[in-house]
């Protein structure tokens, strides 16, 4: 019984590399996250339940080492749970929205999934059939991306020319190839080169290695994320440097290598210094990552978001905002400059950078302990090392991709195959270094694992799962066939009430979206003269952002949400009591977020319908206040002065936009022609 279980929990980590692969674009909102959590969390509960099986069988041969990897990883969930605890949103740090899913709840089965690999694989021997099942799942995900680039409409990639695969994020890609292209490369040297004939076995997995490692080399770059290139640049760095320190006995392979690091950093000052070339601009990612800025475009609302961060850890440097809550440190500290790049530029719930979101959401304490885990990995391999417990390939290696990972999540955020990597490969790490001297394994040490135990688990572990993975698996498909009834026109009421009664922890999440789609199909049903149907929905939506509100109060979306229901009800009914409602909930909101534009342009549009012109026009210079470069607050005061029949100011206010070079767009400048009473023959 014993070695089947043994057995079993090594099938299913292999079975877990390929959770990368599961995407359900049918079934799920949110594709390329939600079905791959279920099935993560649901295989690493499975993992643990036989870890556990084992460990009660022989105490002494599967027991957690104490060492100072496994204390490092300790102290990060310690620092999670207690961060999650004493944050803003404690059901937010807890189980996170549907388009992520990386609450607490889910981290709990990545730490449960790196303790019970830790110890159930052992040897290289083992690790090496391991790590091949891994990159063979990996590879396939990054064959598919290739597979993109030539048709770039393949799995709603949607013509993107950065690919992102099964990952729904080029991002995600580019740091998947990233593990992969190191993760081929240890292996293809780990071969024995003696046995290298062609036709042989040994032959085959070198082969085997080196394509999978050039098909994650080659998905970095077509991923065309640039802090994933500069992690590459990095890692290779280290494997430079590396053999060079650790390649003693062979001065001239060390002369070459040294040679080679050289070279390389030449190069890359020449390719720095005539960044501007065209040539060199077109180069795929390299081009974007020489000539990043963090002055212009996405690197300027990255910037100003890590700035953000700072602003956040200030108020709260301890333990943070908590897990999953950097949105409302940015909607606190908001900066009005957003706005210049577009509206989907306003909106952050992530620092675009673990470093800097980390040390918003779990302050100090949160950031040592993320980063005492890279450290610590190091340390552990370093010591090996000295120690002749691994050779130079895995310290190399290793220490690269450590390297390379955390410069890749400088610039981005974890996401679920990130997560799955890391651990994993942590758990190697803590394998190959952990000192095995005094490990028993004498079968007489060995019991038989019992009926009872084994059924006992197993029940637990079916319940947990249907209840936290199952269930939610449920709502989610449920919520996707109320969205698309929508769509097709057919009844809302009843499939709704189907996902909201199915138990899941993201029943915010659901009357979110339902609420969202909702609101999208109100004004043409109010206009269909459907007005009991529109009134009944309407409710309905109200009703659930209101339990939202309660659930999340800091949660301005939800205000906003609500705000624009009011104001539907308010024209389709004419009464002023849903504008004052509207009114209400919107100050609500400009107390979370002061100088958020998008509260107080619909807050100024409240206060004109309500005949509250001077807090209406007030409102609105308040947003130009902090920003005059914005177009809409510009257009938005003309608007309003000839509203009111002030054309003289509404006049001035656009000739003062114009002298800052500020015009309208063609939709802004007919609406404003609309109300000033302007026809196109008298321009």
């Amino acid at each position: 019984m014993n070695k089947i279980i043994e057995k079993i929990a090594k099938y299913l980590i292999i079975a877990s590399f390929f959770v990368p692969l599961i995407v359900l674009p049918t079934s799920y909102i949110f594709p390329f996250i939600v079905p791959k959590i279920l099935w993560f969390r649901s295989i690493s509960l499975l993992i643990f339940a036989s870890y556990l099986l084992l460990l009660f069988s022989n105490w002494q041969k599967f027991k957690i080492k104490f060492n100072f990897l496994n204390i490092a990883v300790g102290l990060f969930f310690l620092s999670f749970i207690v961060s999650t605890f004493v944050g803003v949103d404690w059901y937010k740090s807890f189980w996170d929205s549907h388009e992520r899913m990386l609450g607490l709840f889910t981290l709990f089965h990545y730490l449960l999934y790196y303790l019970a690999v830790s110890r159930l694989i052992n040897g290289w021997p083992e690790w090496k059939v391991i790590l091949r099942w891994f990159l063979g799942a990996g590879l396939i995900v990054m064959v598919i991306g290739g597979m993109q680039q030539i048709n770039p409409e393949l799995l709603i990639n949607r013509g993107a020319h950065r690919v992102s695969a099964t990952l729904g994020n080029a991002i995600y890609f580019s740091g998947y190839g990233l593990f992969l292209f190191l993760l081929g490369l240890l292996l293809a040297i780990k071969e024995k080169k003696t046995t290298l004939r062609l036709g042989s076995g040994q032959a085959f997995w070198f082969w085997y290695a080196c394509i999978g490692s050039l098909f994650g080399f080659l998905g970095i770059f077509w991923g065309g994320t640039r802090g994933t290139t500069l992690g590459l640049l990095v890692s290779l760095a280290v494997i430079f440097f590396g053999y060079v320190i650790t390649t003693k006995e062979h001065k001239k392979l060390r002369q070459m290598l040294l040679f080679l690091s050289i070279f390389f950093i030449v190069v890359l000052g020449i390719l720095f210094v005539y960044r501007k070339n065209e040539t060199i601009k077109s180069i795929p990612t390299l081009g974007r990552l020489l000539n990043a800025s963090i002055t212009e475009g996405s690197g300027l609302t990255r910037y100003m978001a890590w700035g953000i961060a700072v602003e956040g850890f200030k108020e709260k440097p301890v333990f943070g905002w908590g897990p999953n809550n950097y949105y409302y440190a940015f909607n606190k500290y908001y900066n009005p400059a957003f706005l210049e790049h577009g509206w989907t530029e306003t909106w952050f719930d992530n620092a675009h950078s673990v470093i800097f979101n980390t040390l918003a959401v779990q302050g100090f304490t949160g950031l040592g302990a993320y980063l005492l885990m890279f450290i610590a990995g190091a340390w552990m391999l370093i010591k090996a090392y000295r120690n002749k417990g691994i050779d130079q390939h895995i310290l190399v290696l290793s220490m690269a991709f450590l390297a390379g990972h955390f410069v890749h999540n400088a610039t981005v955020f974890e996401n679920p195959t990130s997560y799955l990597y890391f651990f994993f490969f942590l758990a190697f790490i803590n394998s190959q270094t952990a000192d095995n001297k005094q490990q028993i394994t004498d079968n007489k040490k060995t019991s038989e694992i019992s009926v009872g135990l084994l059924v006992t688990i197993g029940l637990i572990l079916l319940l947990i799962i249907y209840s936290t993975n199952i269930n939610p698996g449920r709502a989610n498909n449920n919520t996707l066939q109320t969205l698309m009834a929508f769509s097709t026109g057919k009844d809302v009421f009843g499939p709704y009430e189907i996902a909201q009664s199915t138990p899941t922890p993201h029943i915010d999440d659901i009357r979110s979206d339902f609420a969202r789609t909702a609101i999208q199909a109100l004004p043409q049903i109010y206009q269909s003269k459907q007005t009991d149907l529109a009134n009944k929905l309407a409710d309905l939506v109200i009703n659930e952002l209101q339990k939202n509100l309660v659930l999340h109060p800091m949660d301005i979306r939800t205000n906003l949400a609500l705000s624009q229901v009011y104001g539907l009800r308010a024209q389709a009914e004419n009464n002023g009591q849903w504008l004052l409602k509207s009114e209400q909930i919107l100050n609500q909101a400009l107390s979370y977020s002061p100088k958020r534009q998008q509260v107080l342009f619909v807050l100024s549009s409240v206060e004109l319908g309500l005949g509250k012109v001077p807090e209406s026009l007030k409102l609105i210079q308040q947003a130009l206040d902090s920003d005059n470069k914005i177009a809409e607050g510009w257009w938005r005061l003309a608007v309003t002065y000839a509203q009111i029949g002030n054309k003289k100011m509404a006049i001035e206010t656009i000739n003062k936009a114009k002298s800052l070079n500020i015009e309208p767009t063609e939709e802004q400048q007919a609406l404003l022609d609309q109300v000033m009473g302007v026809s196109s023959t008298q321009k």
